[in-house]
């Protein structure tokens, strides 16, 4: 089962959004429209590329929890697309919400990683 959802960048500022149940771009990836099916898949790209005020529209594949006392979290499958949907791994300043099972520069911190080597 590959559940997947639809992301660009706004043009205008560039921020990551992603496509909503509503047919609204949203930043928060937790609120986007989640496809399952391929005729669903197929669906969603359809109306994110035809949408007129993002760039680059295509789909990622993410996984749906759902943790005890909370709603359902959304999360991108691949590093890359986490920090496109949360924020820069380089420090919690510069995230943009807290996000549980995402880089923790107070324990995932290396000298060898921050230096870029």
């Amino acid at each position: 089962m590959t559940l997947q959802v639809a992301t660009a960048n706004r043009l205008s500022d560039g921020i990551v959004v992603f496509l909503g149940y509503d047919g609204e771009w949203s930043r928060h990836v937790d609120d986007a429209r989640i496809a399952e099916r391929d005729d669903d898949i197929a669906e969603l790209l359809s109306e994110a590329e035809a949408a007129p005020l993002v760039v680059g529209p295509y789909l990622i594949k993410v996984e749906v929890c759902s943790p005890e006392g909370l709603g359902r979290s959304v999360r991108p499958e691949t590093y890359k697309e986490r920090i496109r949907a949360y924020g820069p791994s380089i420090h919690p300043a510069f995230a943009k919400k807290m996000v549980p099972e995402h880089f923790d520069p107070s324990t995932d911190v290396s000298a060898v990683f921050m230096n870029g080597i």
